[in-house]
């Protein structure tokens, strides 16, 4: 008797090391390995294709292997991207199983998918606690937004997934469906007034593209800047009152015309950059430029696209490209006349006559920017709904970082690596709960990643 109790404990040994082994490779190793890859590609790939474009611009095809090398060795250092995935994957796996053992008996949750919900929220918060600091530490020594750029992004995702989540129980279809486009509204508007007064809360590449697609001359930006600081004060003297002076004589005008102690509040054919005075030609002229400028970028990747095999005939697609390149060209070219012509409607069209008693300085100062950053949100309704959502998901972190501090101070860097671990938690509970929750790439993603639905 007591031999094959021997036995029976040996063998039920053998079966649990057997588990172990087998979850630690499948639950554990696998899915870490998969975090890794994908962190691995969506880091070094941009990087590597702008060296090879670059060198191949300026005739240096000599660099492109050494260049490639050193950005593919540098990913797999152990406090960079790839690895900090793999490893805030890893212990959410180890820990998991853990977490739910110990919430098996617990009668508060009576469904196993409220347990699974909640040891995959705590289990998931503690490692990245636990990892984020050690990947923030040394990001941050490279570039700021780094790790705010990540932060900021599953942080918008998270309180989408939330709130879309919690919002299509009592929400109707028919209003719903307009929530990507508020979404884009409210996201742009921060944005854009951002850019316009305070772009040092925008990451410096991001404002450098705004301000290439807007196309508005630094001179003009610059003097609304003044006026919104109180350093330019229409009707007054002081040392800018004539700041637009050279701006009025690179056109070929009087400079006398962009005193603003003379005249106020600028014209808008100055604003107009001189193509006509007429409001509604120049934001179809501001459309017709957005446009161009948008083709040039959304044309030659669609057709790119065509070089992929595909069961679908070649004409289709590429009506399908053609379609969807002029499409996106719309937004874009709608996005910035729509801005420009918001701006002319409040400073001088409309709103002036509505509200006279308003001083003149007030609607360059802060109305009309504002309602121009407001108007261009609704150009998203030219997309389809699908793009339309994916245009929300991706502005909605940098209008979030509008609102917060890029200050590495040690207080913010501590207070970013606890919001990214609670959103985290989110997201990942959200997507093992129910993974069609957690919408675009990241819902994707997980998906991808956890491949371990329940326990026994």
């Amino acid at each position: 008797m007591s031999t094959q109790l021997k036995t029976n404990s040996t063998n039920r040994r053998t079966l649990q090391k057997h588990l172990l082994i087998k979850y630690l490779i499948n639950g554990v190793a696998k899915p870490s390995l998969k975090a890794f890859i994908y962190a691995y590609l969506y880091l070094v790939l941009p990087k590597v294709l702008g060296q090879i474009i670059s060198a191949i611009k300026k005739h240096k095809y000599n660099k492109i292997y050494p260049r490639v090398k050193k950005t593919m060795i540098k990913a797999l250092h152990i406090r960079k991207f790839p690895m900090f995935s793999a490893s805030l994957i890893a212990g959410i796996n180890i820990l998991e199983p853990i977490i739910y053992g110990l919430l098996k008996n617990n009668k508060k949750f009576k469904s196993p998918s409220s347990k699974l919900f909640i040891s995959t929220l705590i289990s998931s918060l503690i490692s990245a606690l636990i990892t984020f600091p050690l990947y923030q530490n040394h990001v941050v020594q490279i570039g700021r937004y780094n790790s705010l750029d990540l932060t900021l992004l599953v942080t918008t995702r998270a309180l989408d997934t939330a709130f879309s989540s919690s919002l299509s129980k009592i929400v109707h279809p028919n209003l719903s469906k307009y929530g990507d486009a508020l979404l884009f509204i409210l996201s742009c508007t921060p944005i854009m007034f951002c850019w316009f007064f305070y772009p040092e809360r925008l990451p410096p590449a991001y404002s450098k593209w705004i301000t290439s697609a807007a196309n508005m001359d630094p001179d003009f930006i610059e003097v609304l800047r003044l006026v919104r600081n109180k350093d330019l004060i229409y009707g007054q003297h002081g040392p800018y009152e004539d700041f637009l002076g050279p701006y009025f004589e690179r056109y070929g005008k009087d400079p006398k015309r962009g005193n603003t102690v003379i005249n106020q509040p600028i014209e808008c054919e100055a604003v107009h950059a001189f193509k006509t005075k007429s409001c509604e030609l120049h934001a179809l002229w501001r459309f017709w430029r957005g446009f161009k400028f948008a083709a040039t970028v959304y044309l030659p990747l669609n057709l790119l696209m065509l070089l992929f095999p595909s069961k679908i005939k070649m004409s289709a697609r590429l009506i399908r490209a053609l379609k969807s390149s002029i499409r996106s060209s719309c937004f874009l070219g709608a996005f910035i006349g729509f801005y420009w012509y918001a701006v002319c409607l409040a400073r001088t069209r409309i709103l002036p006559y509505l509200f006279p008693k308003v001083p003149k300085v007030r609607w360059d100062d802060t109305i009309c920017p504002a309602a121009g950053a407001l108007a261009c949100g609704f150009s998203s309704f030219v997309e389809t709904p699908q793009r339309r959502k994916e245009l929300a998901l991706f502005v909605a972190p940098r209008g979030l970082g509008t609102l917060v501090s890029s200050e590495p101070s040690e207080r913010n860097l501590r207070i970013e690596s606890i919001v990214f671990s609670i959103s985290l938690a989110i997201l990942v509970a959200y997507s093992r709960s129910k993974s069609s929750s957690v919408r675009g790439i990241f819902g994707k993603g997980l998906k991808q990643i956890f491949n371990v639905n329940t326990y026994n």
